[in-house]
């Protein structure tokens, strides 16, 4: 009879739930709302900094285009300079 009582004392104590008190429930949730304080700024930081980052991409590649359009348009204006400047009057000189 006493193997039985200690194994039935044993079978009860194992199998008895085990719930959280509302403590650790507490200790749970501050924990969480730290690790939320703490990382949820960082990422809305980092998310902000690759929009960013992807804006300015965009505009340093847009200032290159207009670079290579201003140095085009540069070696257009000095051509019409030079024709109309020298080929022009020596035409005109010829034709006459």
């Amino acid at each position: 009879m006493k193997q039985d009582e200690i194994l039935e004392n044993y079978e009860n104590r194992y199998k008895q739930e085990k719930n959280l008190s509302f403590y650790d429930l507490l200790i749970a949730y501050i924990i969480v709302a730290v690790f939320v304080v703490l990382f949820v700024p960082a990422i809305y930081i980092r998310n902000e900094i690759y929009y960013i980052s992807r804006d300015i991409h965009k505009l340093k590649n847009k200032h290159s285009i207009l670079l290579e359009e201003n140095d085009d348009l540069k070696y257009r204006l000095k051509r019409l300079q030079f024709e109309n400047e020298i080929i022009l009057p020596l035409k005109i000189k010829i034709d006459d």
